[in-house]
């Protein structure tokens, strides 16, 4: 597509009364700037908190590319520290052989793990508490024999991108305690947990899609994020409870910092973001810091995004919710956290309202302004406020925002979002 229809192909989509509504975004909201290569593209300056310091360049510097296709060689393209530029192409399944044989759950078990034994030794009406003892301790060694197959460790330095329509299926991608990442252009379906523990109340599992744990510098774009064909509403319950095949799509947490993700979408979920480990993690006081901007989330049941600790911005994001059954909340104040929240646009179903955007979950505050609702202006913090008047929130935060592009009109969004975010825009 030629630059200049390229820049305002967004915008025509939404029509004139749109544009009747704002101005019209310049070439800064461009996700992709023309005549790059989005292999070695690095994060703009000011582009939300990844930009801070050093920057977010990646594998930018690697002198070769490398393709790859299978399990294995994703592994080992991504592992280490110098500079490099892996290309996704195609579809790889986790859970496959490197001639594509599916490896089922039962391959991964270690004796005396069956599904059926498990359930039958920590049946609450001969057990309490958590799992634990020799079954217990089979059903991890079977989890770590799966983890070896399907967590990939990408290293520092590192520029992860998807050619075309590529597709991870039953990975969980992990950045662990680096520096300089960007991972691009990709979907990231089904993190599939075989092996799910029983915590004495629940089931819990473990893989994330993808997880920031303790790394910095980090730039996920134009990513597409969902559980593929396993729906957890759908899974049978043992116990009475679910039993969970997944956990988050997007974690940012262990003293992680320095994050920008932007023009990707995530959908069907239930625990979608989680950033900041837990209420007594102080070691995450001045950490966590990430900027969403540009994103499109549908159907997220919770966490879009919950944070403790962390000082995060929120801007430009679409949310859309279709079932009134399966939403609980989009922002999660934690405990000493700090959301800026600006001009993002919700579309609502009916019997949603939009005091249930905010959860408190023992934070002090949010600094929201601009959000839409169902085609209006709409406070949300004050209907939140009202909802809850017995703990209210104050519209202050202690954090900052952090740097940022250009913020546009929420009207604006659904637009923009809807022509430029999620995998395969980028080629």
């Amino acid at each position: 597509m030629p630059p200049s229809i390229r820049r305002t192909a967004p915008l025509l989509a939404a029509g004139a009364v749109l544009l009747s509504l704002v101005a019209a975004p310049s070439a800064t909201a461009q996700p992709t700037p023309d005549n790059v290569d989005p292999s070695r593209q690095t994060l703009a300056a000011g582009d939300g908190w990844a930009s801070e310091g050093s920057g977010t360049t990646g594998g930018a510097a690697a002198k070769n590319v490398i393709r790859v296709r299978t399990p294995a060689e994703l592994r080992q393209a991504v592992a280490g520290d110098q500079p490099k530029i892996v290309q996704v192409a195609g579809l790889i399944d986790a859970n496959t052989t490197e001639d594509g044989r599916r490896i089922p759950c039962e391959q991964y078990a270690v004796a005396p793990y069956t599904l059926a034994d498990y359930l039958a030794t920590y049946d609450p009406a001969r057990w309490t508490g958590p799992a634990s003892g020799p079954m217990e301790d089979a059903r991890k060694a079977s989890n770590n024999r799966q983890r070896e197959q399907v967590q990939v460790d990408i290293g520092a330095n590192t520029t992860l991108i998807g050619v075309g329509r590529a597709h991870l299926v039953g990975f969980s991608l992990n950045i662990d305690r680096v520096d300089n990442v960007i991972v691009r252009n990709l979907r990231i379906s089904d993190a599939y947990d075989c092996f799910p523990v029983w915590n004495g109340e629940t089931w819990k599992t473990e893989w994330d899609n993808l997880v920031v744990s303790g790394g910095t510098h980090v730039w996920l774009d134009h990513l597409t994020l969902d559980d593929g064909d396993t729906v957890d509403a759908e899974q049978p319950r043992y116990f009475g409870e679910l039993f969970l095949r997944h956990d988050g799509l997007l974690d940012v947490v262990r003293q992680a910092d320095l994050v920008t993700i932007s023009w990707s979408k995530l959908s069907g979920h239930d625990k979608s973001m989680l950033w900041g480990n837990g209420d007594t993690v102080v070691a995450d006081r001045g950490k966590i810091r990430v900027t969403l901007h540009h994103n499109e989330f549908t159907d997220l049941v919770q966490r879009a995004p919950r944070v403790r600790f962390g000082q995060v911005n929120v801007y430009n994001n679409l949310y859309r919710v279709t079932d009134p059954s399966h939403y609980e909340y989009s922002w999660g104040v934690g405990v000493e956290s700090s959301i800026t929240a600006r001009e993002n646009w919700f579309e609502l179903t009916a019997g949603v309202t939009p005091d249930r955007i905010i959860h408190n979950w023992g934070g002090t505050g949010i600094s929201e302004s601009g959000s839409w609702v169902n085609g209006r202006k709409t406070a949300v913090l004050d209907a939140y406020n009202a909802a809850h008047p017995e703990a209210p929130l104050l519209s202050t935060v202690t954090g900052s925002a952090g740097p940022h592009l250009t913020i546009y009109p929420a009207p604006s969004v659904p637009a923009l979002v809807g022509a430029w975010a999620g995998a395969g825009r980028l080629d």
